[in-house]
């Protein structure tokens, strides 16, 4: 689930030693496999916001085992260089540190990655449904009206014919209900996916923010670091504590949080938005291989 702090969580990883990738976007996200997992999403007929497809391609055996081939043959090649800025022979299965990626896809393709790394640790961070939707209906307003100026610029040359749709990244969070229809549908997802799966962590955004010292502890446990004192201070002062959880609590905007009481509640919330919650889990990914 992007806007969950995946890119905290990444970046504290990167700082304990797991190797996250050399080749990081600004959210900490592997170029390489953002890629892959682009290219699990587009043969599934899938995209990020709309990701119930992918368990299709999971659930046809034919077409599962070539991609689990597909995806193989990726990593084990030289074009894993990307990633690793290493070259082996057998691209990352060579690889001679803990490593790992982060990416809000990974939860619907993890049938595929599993298959490929059966042992591998996966830290799941949990955070506020109504946060995670609000977040994404601020970042929809904006990317909106990136689409509007695409569009007037498009219009005027006959764009009918283009192959290349002038809006383009959908508008699934375009309204708060829509977005918590999104934070739903992944949840969902996830449950299935995460069910009687070991070495699982799952640690609460929230939790990263107000108990930091004992968040860290887990996440170095779950990755087999020592909680170094000096280390702990270090990876502490990478947490703004000052942010403090429910982003969105005083946006008096959100009345989606009691209209929605029932979609929250089957996920765990038994109120909606308010200090002694019990949490919904909002999907943040992050594969680690050890």
């Amino acid at each position: 689930m992007h806007r969950s702090g995946t890119s905290l969580v990444s970046r504290l990883l990167d700082k304990s030693g797991i190797l996250m990738g050399k080749d990081l976007q600004s959210d900490h996200e592997s170029k390489f496999f953002i890629g892959l997992n682009k290219w699990v999403y587009e043969n599934a007929g899938a995209d990020w916001a709309r990701p119930a497809a992918v368990a299709e391609l999971v659930d046809f055996e034919p077409a599962r085992e070539k991609v689990e081939q597909y995806l193989r043959d990726r990593v084990s090649s030289s074009a894993s260089r990307k990633y690793s800025g290493q070259s082996h022979s057998n691209g990352l299965f060579d690889l001679d540190c803990p490593w790992g990626w982060k990416d809000p896809r990974n939860g619907p393709a993890l049938p595929f990655w599993t298959s490929i790394w059966p042992e591998m640790r996966i830290i799941h961070v949990v955070r506020h449904g109504v946060d995670v939707a609000a977040s994404l209906h601020t970042r929809s307003k904006r990317n909106w009206s990136e689409d509007v100026n695409r569009f007037e610029r498009w219009l005027p040359f006959f764009g009918w014919r283009s192959n290349k749709p002038p809006i383009r990244r959908g508008q699934r969070a375009a309204t708060l209900s829509h977005a918590l229809d999104f934070w739903a549908e992944q949840m969902a997802i996830e449950q299935t996916v995460l069910e009687g799966r070991e070495n699982v962590l799952t640690i609460r955004y929230e939790d990263l923010l107000t108990d930091t010292e004992s968040t860290l502890r887990q996440i170095l446990e779950h990755i087999s670091v020592s909680a170094d004192p000096e280390l702990l201070n270090h990876l502490e002062g990478m947490v703004d504590s000052t942010r403090g959880p429910y982003a969105y609590r005083g946006d008096k905007k959100l009345p989606i949080s009691l209209s929605r009481t029932p979609d929250l509640q089957s996920f765990g919330v038994t109120n909606p938005y308010s200090l002694g919650i019990t949490y919904p889990q909002a999907h943040i990914q992050v594969e680690i291989r050890l």
